[in-house]
């Protein structure tokens, strides 16, 4: 038996060597999408055009303008005297905050018990941006008027904030192992379902069938080719993240890359699935991108936390993969974390690859 495996090994590896075209598509793909989306996907806000109502200029108000202008978050292209109509200026000047400061500001600043009262209108179309700005404003506003008055009036209370595993809060960090989590499914399910297919479309398979080889032999023997060469993806995908990105793993590479082949087994499993239905390239093609990619990026918590999910879809979620592989990554990469902790979800992972090849080995029986 493990001489006919090998054989069918030694096969398939030196077909994917002679498809050099093939073979290049496959490792640039992974490069590729790792600096498209690593760059592509960046949430941070930065320099978010504003326009600031001063009705009475002051030493005061003109500390706050600037505090504001030199933050990262804000850039104020102009200050009026008086916004008449603030919906006409958000649509001339494609402005995303509108900050108004009311006439008796710096009165109120010297005032004791008092606070001067600043209005801020958002632009809310953009919802992630509208989001952030809404949660850094009132902070911001409150440190620079309590900075001013710091000699006058000391605050209620300090916080003191401490970000753990970003404290940086770089997207890459949070974006990257997800990236490995697409492109692995991706890649995977499709170079099987092809592979198996193309033997149908040549006629080949049925040469195959008529040798002593019994299906799970033929099976084994086109998935461990592959299982080489998504393992060559994920190192390349790893290289680019920590040379490109700055991400490194913090905790074992050893259980990463365990984990790793877990979820590689599980979409090359699914690939297989998908070959026992398409009939030809073109088939499985269109059949492994919306059932690997959408759901992965929708369903998995890549983009959108779970939680924020329906709760029909975060049901969904959890016959999604890469929803497993990403607690993973993200909790051996970003956190460190060990086996204690990510067993139940490299478990998960074994037991569907598990039995996407058993309904796929007894689906080829059928139909083959």
């Amino acid at each position: 038996m493990i001489r006919r495996i090998g054989a069918i090994v030694r096969k398939e590896f030196r077909h994917i060597l002679r498809d050099w075209q093939t073979l290049v598509i496959v490792l640039a793909i992974p490069i590729v999408m790792m600096f498209l989306y690593g760059y592509a996907l960046d949430v941070t806000v930065k320099d978010v055009p504003v326009i600031i109502e001063n009705p009475s200029p002051s030493p005061e108000s003109t500390l706050l303008i600037n505090a504001i202008n030199n933050s990262e978050l804000f850039k104020v292209i102009g200050v009026v005297a008086v916004a008449e109509n603030p919906v006409e200026l958000f649509r001339q000047y494609r402005i995303k905050a509108l900050f108004r400061l009311p006439a008796r500001y710096a009165a109120d600043m010297h005032t004791p018990n008092s606070a001067p009262d600043v209005q801020v209108l958002i632009d809310g179309s953009d919802q992630n941006t509208g989001t952030i700005l809404r949660n850094a404003v009132e902070g911001m506003l409150q440190r620079e008027i309590l900075n001013e008055l710091h000699s006058k009036r000391p605050p209620g209370i300090n916080v003191c904030q401490t970000i753990l595993y970003n404290p940086q809060q770089k997207s890459a960090l949070y974006f990257v192992p997800g990236l490995m989590a697409l492109i692995l499914m991706m890649i995977s399910a499709l170079l099987t379902a092809l592979a198996i297919t193309r033997e149908k479309e040549l006629g080949t398979m049925e040469q195959l069938l008529v040798t002593p080889l019994v299906p799970l032999e033929i099976i084994v023997g086109k998935l461990l080719p592959y299982v080489v060469l998504a393992a060559v993806d994920g190192i390349l995908i790893l290289l680019v993240g920590e040379l490109a990105f700055g991400v490194r793993i913090q905790g074992s590479s050893l259980l990463l890359a365990v984990a790793s082949c877990c979820y590689i087994f599980t979409a090359l499993a699914l690939g297989l699935l998908v070959s026992t239905v398409a009939k030809k390239q073109e088939h499985a093609l269109l059949i492994v991108m919306p059932i690997t990619m959408l759901p992965t990026m929708m369903l998995s918590g890549f983009i959108f936390p779970l939680a924020s999910l329906p709760g029909w879809l975060q049901v969904l979620s959890r016959i999604v993969p890469a929803t497993y592989f990403l607690q993973i990554i993200r909790g051996i990469m970003l956190k460190g974390v060990g086996l204690s902790i990510l067993w139940q979800p490299i478990a998960v992972l074994l037991g569907m690859g598990i039995l996407l090849t058993i309904i796929s080995i007894k689906k080829f029986r059928v139909r083959l």
